[in-house]
């Protein structure tokens, strides 16, 4: 997928102090020296191209039916989807139960998921991943390129001309 433009190293800083409630966020990088807590659902506002990275040094976690929910901007530029989001976890994740969250998850140790949570992505943990009762529904991959038209076959040859009468 090719992006419109760069990110640049990190936009936002420790915001809220890793407590987020409520909060919207718009494109591009945010990253805390500590932890992340979301105790209520989290807002990505967004066009489809636009991209999030999330980099936490510790854990994340979240409190029940904490969500992450997209919202569009009424641009026409679409809505921004769980591919346009990126979280790198330093420590570990604990998806709290009932809750759901979008994007691809990089997390250096654990990741746990409470019962009837759900996830829109991927995770991927160098530990482990600990499931009670949950959904994953992964990104569609992207629609294959249409098939290449056949050869053109080679000019025919011009025709040759008519023999000369005799002499």
């Amino acid at each position: 997928v090719s992006r419109p433009h760069s990110l640049p190293a990190s936009q936002f800083v420790d915001r809220k102090a890793g407590a987020i409630a409520y909060e919207t966020f718009t494109p591009g990088v945010y990253s805390w020296n500590s932890f992340v807590h979301v105790s209520s659902p989290i807002f990505v506002k967004g066009g489809r191209d636009d991209i999030w990275v999330f980099k936490v040094a510790g854990y994340i976690s979240t409190a029940a039916a904490a969500d992450v929910v997209f919202q569009g901007n009424d641009d026409g530029r679409g809505t921004p989807t769980s591919d346009n989001l990126t979280w790198q976890v330093g420590g570990y994740f604990v998806l709290g139960a009932a809750s759901h969250m979008h994007g691809a998850f990089l997390v250096h140790n654990y990741v746990t998921l409470g019962a009837a949570s759900s996830i829109s992505g991927r995770v991927l943990a160098t530990d482990a991943v600990n499931l009670d009762t949950v959904s994953f529904a992964y990104p569609s991959p992207p629609p294959s390129p249409p098939p290449s038209p056949p050869p053109s076959p080679p000019p025919s040859p011009p025709p040759s001309p008519p023999p000369s009468p005799p002499p």
